[in-house]
């Protein structure tokens, strides 16, 4: 299992590159972009350009690239970024904002973007899917990039509706990006049939926390167990927040341990773990 992290974590901060060095001197390699605004201001060519060129310099992986989804205004203000908004006009504006920040991709190519679909506890209409069908289309002709779509918790992002959404759409090739704590909230039971990536972070199970796992309620080794009998070969990139890099550390260590047990012996792992939970 390989190991990332998203910016999201110093959120509340520009992304630079000197945050972006900070990170790899932790430890992490697999970096995804975060590209709210004003977090990481991808109106800025010049940021774009030095963004790529220290990827470059460093000989990192190429990193993943979280789309915009909301942009911060104000202290209290924010404007939601959709490509599923009713009126033409906003979904427009909102593609253009993620073809703005495509254009990294000038400059350092990406493993994959990742899409949300919606905004938070938004309800389900099949137009949703007309528009995302459109909209996916333009992004990938635009730069030519693996699009993963994220649950989020609305109707439109669940697991079921994704799946529903490549199959009327005729898209096989587009993935799903499993993020842990949305799912926790969903009651999402994954098969990581289609998963290609994952955002590990908890939470209590009844708002987004995005807490470092093992913090909040999520039943991490049924979690582990599903990804191995799965033969899951993604990555698992931190979504936590808070700025408290360094527990990492401890996360990955908990994790990789979970993952090797389960590997050894499946049968002794669900004895270990999974029948603690049973009633």
């Amino acid at each position: 299992m390989h190991f990332g992290i998203s910016t999201q974590i110093y959120r509340g901060q520009p992304v630079t590159v000197d945050l972006l060095e900070s990170i790899r001197r932790a430890g992490y390699e697999h970096i995804e972009l975060f590209c709210n605004r004003p977090h990481l201001d991808f109106h800025n060519r010049a940021l774009l350009r030095g963004i790529g060129s220290w990827f470059k310099e460093n000989a990192l992986p190429v990193p993943s690239l979280h789309l915009p989804f909301v942009e911060y205004v104000g202290p209290t203000q924010r404007i939601w970024i959709s490509i599923l908004e009713p009126e033409r006009r906003y979904r427009e504006a909102a593609l253009d904002e993620m073809k703005r920040s495509l254009e990294l991709t000038e400059h350092v190519s990406v493993s994959y973007v990742v899409l949300h679909l919606g905004n938070p506890r938004e309800k389900f209409s099949p137009v949703a899917f007309d528009h995302a069908y459109a909209a996916l289309t333009q992004i990938r002709a635009f730069a030519g990039v693996d699009v993963l779509i994220e649950n989020i918790p609305n109707e439109i992002s669940t697991l079921e509706r994704i799946e529903e959404f490549r199959i009327v759409s005729r898209m096989p090739d587009i993935g799903i990006c499993y993020d842990t704590g949305h799912g926790h909230l969903q009651g999402a039971h994954p098969t990581f049939e289609h998963i290609r990536a994952t955002h590990v972070h908890d939470n209590n199970g009844d708002k987004d926390e995005h807490l470092w796992a093992f913090e909040g309620t999520l039943d991490w080794p049924a979690l582990i167990e599903k990804l191995v009998l799965a033969n899951y070969k993604g990555p698992l990139t931190f979504e936590a927040r808070g700025e408290e890099l360094s527990k990492g550390n401890e996360v990955k260590s908990r994790l990789q341990d979970l993952w090797e047990q389960a590997h050894s012996s499946i049968e002794e792992y669900r004895s270990k773990y999974l029948s603690q939970n049973q009633p």
